[in-house]
């Protein structure tokens, strides 16, 4: 998920990023400098990928690359059950 969630990144962003400098710890607005539209393109791709979807009060608890991956695991943990 963690990989899929960077490719999803860069996708997203403007910046020049290096896929390899991307932890769960990085931080989407203040390392990756992903502004709100940009964090919103990311969320509908992968919500489309995963076929999920994603509350907009959730959205604002997205501050790291790992906030991302743990809120898909939780939502396929949920459809799975």
């Amino acid at each position: 998920i963690l990989e899929k969630v960077k490719t999803y990144l860069i996708e997203a962003s403007d910046a020049e990023i290096d896929l390899d400098a991307i932890k769960a710890t990085t931080s989407l607005r203040d390392d990756l400098d992903l502004d709100s539209l940009q964090s919103l393109t990311m969320i509908m791709d992968l919500e489309e990928h995963y076929g999920m979807s994603v509350d907009e009060d959730e959205l604002v608890d997205l501050e790291t690359v790992g906030d991302v991956v743990e809120l898909i695991v939780s939502k396929k943990a949920h459809a799975d059950s």
